[in-house]
């Protein structure tokens, strides 16, 4: 009879053994990933083996960052809802990689270059003022709580109608300036202009001032903040031209000058003259600007045209004309390819939602304000050499000079805005393709480097011939024909290296407006009639973007001095002048040039007997010339005739000798013939552009 065991009894050695069997299967199912991964197997490899179909493999694992569960988890029906694309940390989901370049160069460059994988800091947002996925301005930075110690506005830089401001306040489409003291601001009629009547100040619905006491009680604790840089050009689309962004650009690229940037009248009358805010190192970074604001310009110039009768509401609507703002719309994208642009919209936009913003920074450009202080543009600290030269009947600056004559700038200040638009051209700084450039570098046999040529220089001549009535001024037909013929003749004689005739006023599409800038840029001389269609000559090569260093060489011989500046020719009728493209050229060094082509008529009185009358074929001044009284005096029969000698005499006009500023004939539908004299013209081509080439 077998032995009878209490629960006191010890275990014997077989249970023992199925106890420590029993515990070790548990922990190893208990831990199956920890198992697994200690003898090297991925758990996501039992996913879809028999295991995973008994609930035995890896337990869930959630969602990866970018919101989807992992890729062994993932089914049909999750691909098609969310779809098939990778995300890495710190980019855009949705966007393939490899679509756009990883860095800020080339046509198709990143605008944006996020720090992937860098932890947000204070100092990083300080430092990147746009927003993005990791860096930059986070939603609850564009929120602010100032209770009632508001940020008072700030004059950075100021002449009149072009001003640079910090901390200024836009609620219900009103500007507020707030300032516990007036005299530190300059007048609003010298900073803006009514929205109705540029010619006058503007009204208090338009730009108002108030102090800090009464800004606090009128907008409350809180506001939302407009970070960034903003250009606000005041006016409407009339009031624009070509010059409006080199204008703004000018105005804004006083932050980098160290010289006093504010001189103006405060609204007490008090004459102040304020010490520069930039940065002490004039190579210090000043941050691009994020938007341009028309407040008063409408996105598109044409109506909104509305289905008709029977016709298909949904259908795309006919396309509409763009506003007018003064240049091409790939021109702000090519220089300022962060710049958004807002126009009456959206600005309307911001006005109905009743709520205070922030603008941290504003440069302003109002034309009317310019006009009215015309006689404060140059003041004392501001007046160049050059300037004090002048005199009064030399002046007539055109309207958007003040950001030119008032505040100061470095020489260098438009070379951003050009090399921006040679790198989105694919243009170098040598007037060479990179892949041309490169092949060019190569060294010849035994290691000597080959002799480069100098490149012969191109000329564009800016044509309107084919343009619409009303476009502009444009050669008389012959004219151009014969300079067409003469320019093609210079080219084929090896003087010049290439001839552009450019089409109209740049209003083209994309692939033609890209030819014509960058033939521009590569341009040794531009030429055509007088007109705005002269405007991009700016983007020529300036001898200000870089100046040989003083220093001598060690053999002690000077260093090469740099070529000659390019050269702008522009065609007037007789007794015809204006600036402004004279101004914007010779603001950037390059020299100008005006032609006038007048006709000259001599008058004489001949008086011929009847008697002796001249032989025919004899020229009409070769007759007896006699005072009339004369006849009288002889008794003679004689008759009196006039005769006229025409020539074309043509003057040209440059530096100290331009003539005084003469507004063209406003005549609806009539645009002027210019005459020119094709073989001067010619003759000075073929001197200048060898001599100027770079």
């Amino acid at each position: 009879m077998p032995h009878i065991r209490s629960w006191t009894t010890p275990p014997t050695r077989r249970e023992i053994t199925l106890l420590l069997f029993s515990l070790t299967i548990f922990v190893l199912s208990y831990n199956l990933e920890a198992s697994l991964g200690i003898v090297g197997v991925r758990p996501q490899k039992l996913t879809s083996s028999y295991l995973s179909s008994l609930g035995l493999g890896a337990k869930d694992p959630g969602f990866e960052p970018d919101g989807r569960r992992p890729k062994e988890w993932r089914d049909d029906l999750e691909t098609l809802i969310v779809g098939d694309w990778e995300w890495r940390e710190g980019e855009v989901s949705g966007v393939a990689r490899g679509s756009a370049a990883t860095s800020g160069s080339g046509r198709t460059g990143m605008i944006y270059n996020f720090a992937g994988n860098k932890k947000v800091s204070r100092s990083t947002q300080k430092g990147d003022r746009g927003v993005s996925l990791d860096t930059g301005v986070t939603v609850e930075g564009q929120f602010i709580k100032w209770g009632k110690d508001l940020p008072e506005t700030k004059v950075v830089a100021h002449t009149p109608g072009y001003s640079i401001l910090d901390n200024v306040i836009a609620v219900n489409g009103t500007f507020f300036v707030v300032a516990s003291d007036w005299t530190k601001v300059p007048k609003l009629g010298d900073i803006a202009s009514s929205s109705l009547d540029a010619t006058k100040p503007p009204r208090v619905q338009d730009w108002h001032i108030l102090t800090t006491q009464d800004a606090a009680e009128m907008f409350g604790p809180y506001a939302a903040k407009i970070h960034g840089t903003s250009w606000l050009a005041l006016g409407k689309a009339e009031a624009q031209d070509p010059y409006t962004l080199l204008s703004l650009f000018r105005t804004h690229a006083s932050l980098t000058s160290t010289a006093s940037s504010a001189s103006y009248t405060s609204s007490t009358g008090l004459h102040i003259i304020a010490p520069s805010t930039s940065p002490s190192d004039p190579s210090a970074s000043v941050p691009a600007p994020l938007r341009l604001i028309f407040p008063h310009i409408p996105t598109f110039s044409s109506p909104n045209v509305p289905p008709g009768p029977g016709q298909d509401p949904k259908a795309h609507p006919p396309p509409r004309d763009r506003a007018y703002i003064g240049a091409h719309p790939l021109l702000p994208k090519a220089i300022l390819p962060s710049l958004g642009v807002w126009y009456t919209e959206d600005w309307q936009d911001l006005a109905d939602m009743h709520v205070p913003f922030l603008l941290e920074r504003v440069v302003v450009a109002d034309r009317g304000a310019a006009e009215r202080g015309r006689s404060h543009w140059v003041t004392e600290s501001s007046r160049s050499d050059d300037l004090k030269r002048r005199s009064a009947g030399q002046e007539g600056e055109p309207v958007w000079a003040p950001s030119f004559l008032g505040l100061p700038a470095t020489a260098s200040w438009w070379a951003p805005a050009r090399a921006a638009l040679l790198r989105y051209l694919h243009i170098g700084d040598g007037f060479e393709d990179s892949a041309s450039a490169s092949a060019s570098k190569g060294s010849s046999l035994w290691g000597l480097t080959k002799k480069q040529h100098a490149p012969k220089p191109e000329v564009s001549y800016v044509s309107m011939q084919h343009e619409p009535d009303g476009a502009g001024a444009r050669l008389a037909s012959g004219d151009h024909e014969r300079l067409v013929s003469g320019l093609r003749k210079l080219e084929q004689e090896g003087v010049l290296g290439k001839v552009h005739v450019l089409i109209g006023n740049g209003s083209v599409p994309a692939p033609q407006w890209e030819e014509r800038m960058g033939a521009i840029a590569r341009s040794t001389i531009v030429l055509g009639p007088y007109g705005f269609h002269l405007a991009d000559s700016v983007f020529m090569r300036s001898p200000l973007e870089a100046k040989p260093a003083a220093a001598k060489k060690p053999d002690g011989a000077a260093p090469p001095a740099p070529p000659p500046a390019p050269l702008l020719m522009e065609f007037f009728p007789p007794g015809t002048f204006v600036r402004d493209q004279q101004f914007a050229v010779q603001a950037l060094g390059i020299d100008y040039v005006a032609w006038w082509n007048e006709m000259c008529v001599r008058l004489s009185v001949c008086l011929f007997l009847r008697s002796f009358p001249c032989a025919p074929g004899r020229r009409a001044s070769s007759r007896l010339i006699l005072p009339p009284l004369l006849c009288v005096i002889f008794g003679v029969r004689s008759g009196l005739e006039l005769t006229s000698i025409r020539a074309r005499v043509s003057r040209k006009f440059s530096g100290d000798s331009l003539p005084n500023v003469v507004s063209p004939p406003t005549t609806p539908g009539q645009d002027a013939r210019v005459p020119v004299d094709v073989e001067a013209v010619l003759h000075t081509v073929r001197e200048e552009a060898p001599r100027r080439a770079a």
